[in-house]
């Protein structure tokens, strides 16, 4: 039985409208996006997956979390639509997408994933996180470039972990992970050039 389902209607324009909307939420940290273009690939979330789906693709190398790497359907998906591989490591990976039940156990710091160089700053590892909600839990304020002043945004429950790598960001302005933090459609995006204050 195959594992491949389906993946974006009109695979150029609906990657486009994501890549938009990635964008959008990038260079507007805190602005929630929508992405509806697809399902999720097995346990994946439609978001976790239309990233993948918009920025990956055969030179990408992918981190992938250990219950999203025992998923058939989510490995099987992501290596025929994207072409990407899914066996880099935490630090030579370009993205890493942690499923929401592997949030919990996650040791972020053990990981050692790139936050670029001096050199070449960009070369860091965006890290899209699956989280139970973004409109739920403790509140955070964000500062920074493409925030008029602050805004406030939540981010459901967040492992101890995630919570202190996001009150770091910003700290080693231009080195840093970029956080895409997602749930179901929903994506909001906390760069390394933004700071975050727990409220």
């Amino acid at each position: 039985m195959s594992h491949i389902t389906s993946a974006f209607t009109d695979a150029v324009h609906d990657s486009q409208f994501c890549f938009r909307r990635l964008l959008k939420a990038m260079s507007e940290p805190g602005t929630l996006v929508k992405l509806d273009r697809c399902h999720g690939f097995g346990t994946m979330m439609p978001a976790t997956s239309q990233v993948l789906l918009a920025m990956a693709d055969n030179s990408t190398p992918l981190w992938l979390s250990p219950s999203f790497l025992q998923d058939n359907a989510a490995t099987k998906n992501i290596h025929f639509h994207t072409g990407a591989s899914t066996n880099a490591t935490p630090y030579n990976a370009s993205f890493a997408a942690i499923a929401l039940t592997d949030m919990p156990r996650i040791k972020l710091n053990e990981l050692v994933f790139n936050v670029g160089n001096e050199e070449y700053p960009d070369r860091s590892t965006t890290l899209v996180i699956e989280t139970d909600s973004v409109s739920s839990g403790q509140h955070f304020k964000l500062s920074g470039p493409g925030i008029k002043d602050e805004c406030c945004i939540q981010l459901g429950e967040l492992s101890s972990d995630v919570k202190n790598t996001l009150l770091a960001q910003g700290e080693a302005f231009p080195l840093g992970l970029d956080l895409i933090f997602v749930s179901g459609e929903q994506v909001v995006a906390i760069p390394r050039s933004t700071s975050v204050e727990a409220m």
